[in-house]
């Protein structure tokens, strides 16, 4: 859930900030997959792997390198844990989880 908060957070504060720096990137694509040529609205996101969200965050400069790092390393936790694993997670990770994506995106980008 902190992984769609984050998400939908920074969807909201690309369209009310950053929508012509996030399409300028977005113009900038050769990934076939990704079949959005310009975001207009909120769902225009969901046309796109988190992971190349990601990338365009970064090409537009969105978001630091160290953010991008982060958002990165949060993406492969969140997919180990949402798909069937035998791995183990602590609460401790869960905490770090949450406190690092809070920290270092929410509040780093207000609305």
């Amino acid at each position: 859930m902190a992984w769609i908060l984050t998400m939908d957070h920074m969807f909201a504060f690309i369209l009310q900030y950053k929508l012509a720096e996030f399409n300028a990137a977005l113009s900038q694509n050769t990934d076939k997959s990704v079949k959005v040529k310009i975001i207009t609205q909120r769902d225009d996101f969901t046309e796109m792997k988190e992971s190349k969200f990601i990338d365009f965050c970064r090409i537009g400069k969105l978001i630091s390198n160290d953010v991008r790092k982060i958002l990165e390393q949060k993406l492969d936790t969140r997919n180990s844990c949402a798909h069937p694993s035998g791995i183990n997670i602590n609460k401790s990770k869960v905490v770090d989880f949450i406190e690092d994506l809070v920290d270092n995106v929410i509040l780093k980008y207000p609305l």
